[in-house]
């Protein structure tokens, strides 16, 4: 199980992310209400139509067990936190192998 949404054959399909669970204006022309992405969308049960790829999600709970379902806030926000201090890692890396013009 990848908790990299997009990475490998087994990923999470249910990102806590309202721009990842309701559908792409080009397929939902018609306005979005709060209440009517809460009704329709949140509670939905189906993956997301829009896949973040690239996201990293919280991952497993205190027993190594993960839920894929949307209302898991906790394992399945794409965060800033998470997903900052994995950028900056790999900019670190890129950095030191392609060396530095100055």
């Amino acid at each position: 199980m990848s908790y990299m949404v997009g990475y490998g054959s087994t990923y999470p399909q249910q990102l806590h992310h309202r721009g990842a669970s309701i559908e792409s204006v080009y397929v939902h022309p018609t306005k979005v209400g709060c209440n009517d992405g809460y009704s329709s969308y949140y509670s939905s049960s189906k993956p997301n139509p829009n896949i973040h790829v690239g996201a990293i999600v919280g991952g497993p709970n205190s027993r190594d067990e993960f839920s894929d379902t949307r209302p898991d806030s906790s394992h399945l926000e794409p965060t800033t936190y998470m997903n900052a201090a994995f950028v900056g890692s790999v900019v670190a890396f890129l950095d030191n192998s392609l060396g530095t013009s100055g």
